[in-house]
């Protein structure tokens, strides 16, 4: 009986050891720069003391490292499986504990080779199921030949890990300043990109192919110096899920100030793509060669280049879809102020509201060497040097059920001679064109009083943000929050509203520039009122089936039908929802 009670009792202590050495196992391997104790990595007080030694200690499948708040001074490799978390102040017990904004962790490559920066902060090579998240990563310098070119901040090669909640700011490379992705498909959310610089891919570079998921993402103030796309480059077959990010403020000394697709054909979805500069081709959007993106739901406002296509570009067999978009207060010196196409390149331009755009020719649509664009549902509203120009008798753009207004010189230049300043006009004598409409579209920026500026501008460099103020002003707060603002309406250019105080308004990028105390502002809003023409007024034939705001197409306001017997769709970026309010006005009217 004896032997039987030593017999359970060893067996209780061989189960309590396999149970804790499970929990060692499945556990966390702690780093903290600072620690003194026995620098296993097994607690808070004898953590490693360098990132690298976690992960290295880290050898089982999706065992979490935890780095505290500090600045380390090194480069990292990063292996198969390892999760690694940044953001710990040294007493948390569970990983939601954690503040990754208060408890900054750095990993600073910029003295780790030998005291030079690093090719790169982070590699992740040929691994899978692997995590960084919580990080600044800064300091890298790829800039040393072959691979050792790509990723300053992070190398992604043959590899698709999960890249979240880090600042990645500060390096650079021949190709992606920040992220470069090597036949790689990372899942890139909720990162601040900025201040990085590449010769190609400021911020992301996509190449061999890659084709991420980037979302939720901060891609501001990147630049590329040379072959294009400041925010993000999309390369060779490369065709990312980009969504639901602020693109501004980058910069290119070529092609794409916010992103750049070379035969490429990306998902381009409810995306801020606004300041952006390029120097020759594509502020907002540049697609070259084969690249027929899908161009959804995005505000294209504030983009600026010098040749062609303030807003988008398209050029050399590239046709993307382009729906449901603002596209407004872009400038190019040249042509084609919110959208340029060249050389057999012929979108589809469908339900989109293209605003306040100048050029030296087509402050809309500009249309040139055997590119005819489908262009239909859309509202021209206030563009310069006319809506749609038409430069050569072989690009005869298909326009149907547009509503062309307040374009001070004219509608339509048709094959570079012949100027239409009426839709009735346009209509009459071009076969391509008909049941286009001239009225006010009567948007509820209409309703809207503007101002003037009563300080000069400030710009914060760390939020990549612009506030102005107006001490007069009586705003309610946020009521602005995803308005389009003029901050100077002697020019065009069109910035996001972030939010506003009761006197102050954030916007996106740094219109220090543009805007001065005393200059005079207008603030837009894109959507449609009630007693809109635009209402009903759409064709129904191969339109998307839901609106900017990702509400569905079509709602029918009842009793109006200003399309006949099409379906009832609105034209514009805007689908008008019926509200109780409506019942009021369709009775009284």
């Amino acid at each position: 009986m004896k032997n039987k009670i030593i017999k359970n009792h060893l067996l209780t202590l061989i189960s309590l050891f396999c149970f804790i050495l499970q929990l060692s196992v499945q556990g966390v391997v702690y780093v903290n720069k600072n620690a003194t104790g026995a620098n296993n990595g097994n607690s808070w007080a004898d953590a490693y003391t360098t990132i690298q030694a976690g992960i290295d200690d880290a050898d089982f499948a999706n065992e979490e490292v935890w780095v505290t708040q500090e600045t380390y001074l090194e480069a990292i490799v990063i292996k198969s499986g390892v999760k690694l978390y940044g953001g710990f102040n040294g007493t948390e017990t569970e990983l939601n504990q954690r503040n990754w904004a208060t408890n900054v962790t750095t990993i600073d490559g910029s003295t780790a080779r030998g005291g030079l920066p690093a090719y790169h902060v982070v590699i992740m090579e040929s691994i899978t199921n692997a995590t960084i998240d919580g990080f600044t990563i800064t300091g890298g310098e790829a800039i040393g030949g072959g691979t050792n070119d790509y990723g300053g901040g992070i190398f992604c090669y043959y590899s698709s890990p999960a890249i979240s909640n880090n600042t990645i700011s500060g390096n650079s490379a021949n190709a992606g300043g920040g992220i470069s992705c090597w036949n790689s498909s990372p899942v890139i959310t909720n990162n601040t990109i900025s201040g990085n610089s590449a010769s190609g891919g400021g911020g992301i570079y996509c190449d061999a192919p890659s084709s991420p998921v980037i979302t939720n993402n901060t891609i501001s103030g990147n630049s590329a110096n040379y072959y294009g796309g400041g925010g993000i480059f999309c390369d060779k077959n490369s065709s990312p899920v980009i969504t639901n990010n602020i693109i501004s403020g980058n910069s290119v000394s070529e092609h794409g100030g916010g992103i750049y697709c070379y035969w490429s054909s990306p998902q381009i979805t409810n995306n801020t793509i606004s300041g952006n500069s390029a120097s020759d081709r594509g502020g907002g959007i540049c697609c070259w060669y084969n690249s027929s993106p899908e161009i959804t739901n995005n505000t294209i406002s504030g983009n600026s280049t010098i040749n062609y296509g303030g807003g988008i570009y398209c050029s050399n067999n590239s046709s993307p879809a382009i729906s449901n978009n603002t596209i407004a207060g872009n400038s190019v010196t040249n042509k084609g102020g919110g959208i340029f196409c060249y050389s057999y390149s012929s979108p589809q331009i469908t339900n989109n509201t293209i605003s306040g755009n100048s050029a030296g020719y087509g402050g809309g649509i500009y249309c040139w060497s055997n590119s005819s664009p489908n262009i239909k549902n859309t509202i021209f509203y206030n563009n310069n040097k006319y809506d749609i120009y038409e430069y050569d008798l072989s690009s005869d753009p298909i326009v149907s059920y547009n509503d062309f207004y307040g374009n001070p010189d004219g509608v339509y230049y048709d094959e570079g001679t012949i100027p239409y300043t009426s839709v009735a006009a346009m209509d009459s004598a071009i076969a391509e064109c008909s049941n286009n409409i001239g009225l006010n579209p009567l948007f509820v920026g209409d309703t809207l009083s503007g101002g003037s500026w009563t300080a000069a501008p400030v710009y914060n460099a760390a939020t990549f943000q612009t506030t102005l103020t107006n001490s007069s002003a009586v705003w309610t707060e946020n009521e602005h929050a995803g308005r389009i603002l003029n901050p100077d309406t002697t020019q065009n250019l069109q910035f996001v509203i972030i939010d506003n105080t009761a006197t102050t308004m954030m916007v996106w990028g740094d219109i220090t520039t543009i805007a001065q105390s005393g200059d005079a502002y207008k603030i837009f809003d894109y959507h449609l009122q009630i007693a809109s023409p635009c209402i009903d007024a759409g064709y129904d034939q191969n339109v998307p089936n839901i609106d900017f705001d990702g509400e569905p197409r079509p709602m029918d306001v009842l009793g109006i039908d200003n399309n006949g017997p099409l379906a009832e769709y609105d034209i514009g970026a805007d689908e008008y929802k019926v509200t109780p309010a409506d019942t009021v006005w369709e009775f009284y009217r």
